[in-house]
């Protein structure tokens, strides 16, 4: 049976009952993202390397020297934007790993501190968070951790600043509401976002709040069909209805860092936790990023 912590009704959403490896003997896995061809990209931040483990379940390397890329996800072209934590930019690939270009590096001509997630809106709206974990403090040149929001122009939106180290991210199913991890605060907070992409006034809450015990607070973030929370938290994945209430924690042998749900139909969690790569059936699908390709090359 699939390990569950405080259930209250986690254990009734798995589909299978085992968790699987996906990939292993890695250094630190992050920013998974399942391709329509079948194939699992993540990265391995510390070593600065990116793999692919292709539907045969073989493991290819993919790129080196990487910039600790981080969270990843599809544009409005179908390529691959993702974040560079010691490279401290938005950088974009093809999915082969080919034509990798800079996209933003600078707010208001300050280099951004160190890009760590990043979501896209099914209109092509990007939002990324900015935590100071890739960067020396001497190095800094903004004094606050950022959440922005990305336009096809490439201009950096700051739409929060009040984070102290903000983390993943994470749509609604109707994308009216934004949930973001404070890695340090142990809490998500939630903000109603407008069409034009800016935060209403007055509408952020703390979502939930983690007490693991230990170290390791909110890391990524992910969200099923249904509304359900789901994050990667000291201890294991933590599961919340959409109102806060924690259905219980995926316990699993590693602290996860990042998830995201893949397969065709959608139900199958991919999970990052250091040095490996678990995958875990549900019986409902998760949000797939909103601008998956219905086919990749």
């Amino acid at each position: 049976m699939i390990p569950v912590l405080r259930d209250a009704g986690l254990s009734t959403l798995f589909e299978g009952d085992t968790v699987e490896t996906v990939a292993e003997g890695l250094v630190f896995t992050e920013g998974p993202l399942w391709l329509p061809d079948g194939s699992l990209l993540f990265q391995d931040v510390k070593a600065e390397k990116s793999y692919k483990v292709t539907p045969d379940g073989k493991l290819h390397l993919l790129r080196e020297n990487t910039g600790a890329a981080n969270g990843q996800t599809f544009d409005a072209e179908g390529r691959i934007i993702f974040c560079e934590q010691t490279g401290r930019r938005i950088s974009r690939m093809n999915p082969d790993g080919s034509n990798v270009e800079t996209v933003v590096e600078a707010w208001q001509g300050a280099r951004l501190n160190s890009p760590n997630d990043i979501v896209a809106r099914a209109d092509g709206l990007v939002y990324f968070t900015d935590p100071p974990y890739g960067v020396a403090p001497a190095d800094r040149e903004l004094h606050f951790q950022g959440v922005y929001a990305l336009d096809s122009l490439a201009v950096p939106r700051l739409i929060l600043d009040d984070f102290e180290k903000p983390n993943g991210l994470a749509f609604s199913p109707d994308e009216k509401t934004l949930y973001v991890c404070d890695t340090a605060r142990y809490h998500v907070r939630s903000f109603t976002i407008e069409l034009s992409g800016a935060l209403t006034v007055g509408s952020g809450r703390v979502f939930a709040t983690q007490d693991p015990g230990q170290a390791g607070g909110p890391d990524g973030i992910k969200i099923d069909s249904a509304g359900r929370v789901f994050v990667a938290v000291a201890l294991g994945v933590w599961v919340y209805e959409p109102d806060g209430t924690l259905l219980g924690i995926l316990s699993l042998p590693q602290r996860p860092s990042n998830l995201n749900w893949g397969d065709p139909d959608g139900k199958t969690l991919f999970i990052t936790a250091v040095d490996h790569v678990y995958k875990v059936r549900f019986k409902v699908p998760g949000l797939t990023p909103a601008l998956l390709p219905k086919t990749i090359g």
